[in-house]
């Protein structure tokens, strides 16, 4: 855990911190293990959803999305 109290390693790698952001119940110790192995990443995501492991891999390597953008979509 950060010193602000942010459960997310320090140093997770962006897909780390997007699994975490999509599954916030995944297993914080697995998903460190994978060491931001996306292979490894989706393994794990794979265990707590009925997604396919396409899918979840889409999900992570989706490009960010700005504020504007989601305002402009969403109003």
């Amino acid at each position: 855990m950060q010193p602000n109290g942010d459960p997310t390693p320090a140093r997770a790698s962006g897909l780390e911190q997007r699994a975490l952001a999509l599954w916030p119940r995944l297993d914080l110790k697995a998903i460190r293990r994978c060491a931001g192995d996306g292979r490894c990443i989706v393994r794990v995501v794979a265990r707590r959803t009925a997604l396919p492991a396409d899918a979840i891999r889409c999900l992570l390597l989706l490009p960010p999305v700005s504020k504007d953008e989601v305002s402009t979509w969403f109003g």
